[in-house]
């Protein structure tokens, strides 16, 4: 018998981390890859997984993420229940009248729509990080083990797994123990020098869920999270089964799957830039199971000026090298290198981008020179500026963060909307 599935994302996160890239949106909606959300990827699984009915639960600054999904994410629902992927924004729907204060009371709140909707199975994963995954087969796993819940769980090094929550389980696959953070995790059953962490997606028998949520939320002790209150609370059913991601093997996947966590400024930053190398782990050309996103009607990208060296010295050739360039990109007598530049960025002559992230709508003017940098969508930056190549100029005007301590290497982040000038010379850089 087929069973029906019920899509929930959990969507509201703050990304305080990613701050300023979060400073007017929310973590699921920050763009990624050159033409994507960060939200794109979960929605990419549930739809490639057969599963297309979806709701997204949005909280903090949703307005960017609800326009993406709206204009991006329109799926007929013509064929009757069961196609849709609607945003839902944070209502307030209990009698205290609170935002959410946990992914379980995310859920409650909205405890309606999986009543209306009656499902056989409710899929709760999260939006925040970077994946591909065939939901379908954990959804298989799930129904085969006869399980209440099933947690989604990454096998990782065990010096590493200290900063995760871990899992411990039999030989069968069935949960016997949470552990949040451990000095000394447990090992995997069949290899010692890994252990499991929880990724945060599960897959719940609908009727179950319902029924914990509504004794959950009147349990003035639980903080109405999934990871510290119901999976504990349902330890002794003996139905709750860790499914493995490496066993996960979505269509056209070569190795291992892949899953970034990019709750950083440096960890977005590196996921991104190892889209550019040769093989990546994260294969955006997997053209068996697509990376779907809102697509502009852009030109293609365009590469403008081959001169020779002038008596200066200066080079005016638009080239790009190991670098992912999209739609609408005019690189006009500059070079970019080792970056990753999203739609609409136009760079001008005699400019050289290194190892950076240009988000849309991104115009570097003449003669700048620009290196280890994140640029939020719709800047301008004024000619002559140098960005990249002297830290106390630029915590001066910039965000920044550290990228490797020891190489003395950082990250400057400038947010969306701004206009970086050079005035003089002698005078300070400034951001408008």
């Amino acid at each position: 018998m087929v069973r029906s599935v019920l899509g929930m994302i959990l969507a509201g996160g703050e990304g305080k981390r990613l701050y300023p890239l979060t400073e007017q949106r929310a973590k699921p909606a920050v763009p990624f890859g050159g033409k994507f959300r960060i939200l794109d990827f979960v929605l990419s699984s549930f739809v490639n997984s057969g599963i297309d009915s979806i709701f997204v639960l949005t909280q903090f600054k949703s307005q960017s993420l609800t326009e993406h999904i709206i204009n991006g994410w329109n799926i007929s629902s013509a064929q009757g229940k069961g196609r849709f992927i609607i945003p839902v924004p944070a209502q307030m729907q209990t009698e205290d009248r609170k935002w959410y204060s946990g992914t379980a009371d995310a859920i409650h709140q909205n405890i309606h729509l999986i009543e209306d909707f009656d499902p056989d199975i409710v899929a709760v994963f999260g939006a925040d990080h970077i994946y591909r995954m065939d939901i379908s087969q954990m959804v298989a796993f799930h129904i085969k083990k006869d399980a209440l819940v099933t947690v989604a769980a990454i096998p990782v090094p065990i010096e590493e797994a200290s900063e995760f929550g871990v899992i411990q389980v039999d030989e069968d696959w069935r949960i016997v123990g949470f552990q949040e953070k451990p000095e000394n995790p447990s090992p995997m059953p069949s290899d010692p020098t890994k252990a499991l962490v929880s990724m945060g997606n599960y897959t719940f028998d609908a009727t179950n869920l319902v029924k914990t949520l509504k004794k959950d939320s009147i349990d003035t002790a639980s903080t109405h999270d999934f990871g510290n209150d119901i999976l504990p609370s349902l330890m002794k059913t003996e139905r709750l089964f860790a499914y493995n991601f490496h066993l996960n093997v979505p269509k056209g996947q070569v190795g291992l799957p892949c899953w970034r966590d990019v709750g950083t400024l440096k960890a977005y930053f590196e996921a991104n830039m190892d889209l550019k190398s040769p093989a990546p782990q994260l294969d955006l050309y997997n053209t068996d199971w697509p990376i779907y996103s809102y697509y502009m009607s852009l030109p293609p990208a365009k590469f403008v000026h081959n001169e020779e060296i002038s008596p200066d010295g200066l080079a005016r050739i638009g080239k790009a090298i190991n670098s992912l360039v999209s739609d609408g990109c005019i690189i006009s007598g500059s070079s970019v290198m080792d970056s990753v530049l999203f739609n609409s960025v136009h760079v001008h002559s005699y400019s050289t981008i290194i190892n950076s992230i240009l988000l849309d709508d991104v115009e570097v003017m003449e003669n700048c020179r620009i290196k280890n940098t994140i640029i939020d969508k719709h800047v301008t930056v004024y000619p002559g500026t140098v960005i990249g190549y002297d830290r106390k100029e630029d915590e001066k005007r910039f965000h920044v963060v550290d990228l490797d301590k020891e190489a003395g290497t950082w990250l400057s982040v400038i947010p969306k909307n701004r206009m970086v000038k050079k005035k003089l010379p002698t005078v300070k850089y400034e951001i408008d």
